[in-house]
């Protein structure tokens, strides 16, 4: 269920809103199992990873939910297909709008395009150069380049689009 508590105050530090309903997980839209990390899209949405429903949802700037993705039906059933995650760590937005979100136990960033549709994804298993061992965070810079934490490698790669 999707909780909106708008205060109409301002960003000094007040409540204004929340997403989710605190204290219970949930697989349905607007519900959240372990939120990781949230995003600000290039077109004001916010995108969330969902860790553990293995999903991305993002919502409208006034609460609505947008979309969501990830396994079958988005609802908390990990595989490693493409557009399916097995825990979504981390999620950030590029120069042009895409969604990079950090595939934690499939070892790959996955890109998609704002609405969810699956673009590609890099990575892979291992320990040699182009490979992670659970990507953990992602983030994007304004060209394009891309930061990846690969955790048991104890690493940060460095993914530059091609031109």
């Amino acid at each position: 269920m999707l909780v909106r508590r708008p205060c109409g105050r301002t960003a000094n530090g007040t409540f204004v809103r929340q997403w989710g309903t605190t204290g219970e997980p949930g697989i349905w839209a607007g519900e959240f199992t372990y939120p990781t990390d949230a995003a600000l899209g290039t077109d004001g949405a916010l995108y969330v990873a969902d860790g553990y429903a293995d999903r991305v949802q993002a919502f409208a700037s006034d609460g609505r939910l947008l979309t969501k993705w990830g396994g079958p039906f988005a609802m908390n059933i990990f595989g490693p297909f493409n557009g399916w995650f097995a825990v979504t760590a981390s999620v950030a937005i590029g120069p042009e709008g895409n969604v990079f979100v950090a595939d934690f136990y499939n070892d790959r960033v996955q890109k998609f395009a704002p609405d969810g549709t699956f673009l590609t994804s890099f990575g892979g298993t291992g320990d040699g150069r182009g490979q992670f061992r659970h990507a953990m965070a992602v983030a994007v810079t304004e060209d394009g380049t891309v930061f990846v934490a690969d955790f048991l490698n104890n690493r940060i790669q460095k993914w530059q689009p091609k031109r």
